[in-house]
């Protein structure tokens, strides 16, 4: 049996469709920190598994198209990008609340993400720290928008 055409672009589309980018390792030196990406478009989500069991890997271009994966394993990526809760300090209250929602990283969404360093929780457990920056798809100009002069007769 002989293998013939293997100029056929589909061997492509099946790689890129399985590769999901270099995994950001936050903790390397040699990782960019912040790492700012452009979430996949059509599908910036997929599922895996690790060592731990099943996670979810957000993927993306940064600016020089260099395609990342990024693990959600840690619940601060887990509660800004994949919940997308929006979270505040309460003097009042001690602790975090929830004052918005923006759901999950949309692609062609822009995103950028600071690893802090390690902190401890109450139990004495390390646990990365993160800071998030969420910047949304631009809204497609409606079609008041879209006149001359903005009179609308």
């Amino acid at each position: 049996m002989s293998v013939t055409n293997l100029d056929d672009g589909r061997f492509d589309e099946a790689e890129a469709e399985v590769e999901r980018g270099e995994p950001w390792r936050f903790r390397d030196p040699e990782s960019p920190n912040p790492l700012t990406i452009k979430a996949n478009a059509p599908e910036c989500w997929s599922q895996g598994h690790t060592r731990h069991g099943e996670a979810d890997f957000l993927s993306g271009f940064d600016r020089e198209g260099k395609r990342w994966s990024i693990l959600i394993g840690s619940t601060v990526l887990r509660k800004r990008l994949l919940e997308g809760l929006v979270e505040e300090w309460s003097m009042e209250h001690e602790r975090f609340e929830v004052v918005g929602t923006l759901g999950p990283v949309q692609p062609g969404e822009v995103l950028s993400i600071k690893f802090l360093g390690d902190a401890e929780n109450a139990q004495g457990q390390p646990y990365p720290r993160f800071l998030v920056s969420r910047k949304p798809v631009p809204a497609a100009p409606s079609e008041e928008q879209e006149g001359d002069d903005g009179i609308p007769f």
